[in-house]
């Protein structure tokens, strides 16, 4: 089955020039159960011991991270590792330090908070950090993908895939302005590799 793709026009401000993008329309979705009876076929395990093996990982594997350690899924690399986000800027330092000067009571205090200081290292707390779960991909995952997906174009009218045409044929008529996409349509095998 080949990736839905629609073609938009957009007008770029920064450079002044306008520049077509694709946009996936399929969302199509694969659900846990589908998935398990996936795995399992072909081999020997069913699709309950597919489906309790990665029950397992999905309850464990936030535990192991928790411990601050990375985790290799996959022969070829997939790797699941902790993640922290979180930042204060100059700006938002100084806020922050205006609404405590203004919330002090002690008037000696409140005289000594700097609210122009140099931001320090210690100004990021760790209430401020925020954790969460980084995904590495292997890479031959992503050529594997690469090889095997083919694109069709489809109209914004309807999500029907628009067949029998070039993909060097000219669409200047379909063009629409303001993110609209373009008509017309074509098969595009392998595009993207």
């Amino acid at each position: 089955m080949a990736i839905n793709v629609q073609f938009y026009k957009v007008h770029n401000h920064m450079t002044n020039e306008d520049i077509v993008i694709p946009r996936i329309v399929n969302q199509q979705a694969l659900d846990f159960n589908a998935l398990c009876e996936y795995l399992a076929d072909g081999s020997t395990v069913t699709a309950a011991d597919v489906s309790a093996v990665m029950k397992q990982i999905e309850m464990r594997l936030p535990l192991i991270l928790g411990l601050n350690a990375k985790v290799v899924c996959s022969p070829e690399g997939l790797t699941f590792r902790p993640k922290v986000s979180g930042s204060i800027t100059q700006s938002q330092l100084k806020a922050k330090l205006e609404a405590k000067k203004a919330a002090e009571t002690d008037p000696e205090k409140a005289a000594l908070i700097d609210v122009d200081r140099a931001i320090t290292l210690s100004d990021l707390s760790i209430s401020d950090l925020t954790a969460s779960i980084a995904i590495e991909l292997p890479k031959k995952w992503d050529e594997r993908f690469k090889s095997k997906a083919s694109f069709k174009r489809v109209t914004k009218d309807s999500d029907s895939v628009a067949e029998g045409t070039d993909s060097t044929e000219d669409h200047t008529d379909d063009n629409t302005q303001g993110g609209d996409s373009q008509g017309g349509g074509s098969t595009i095998p392998g595009e993207g590799d």
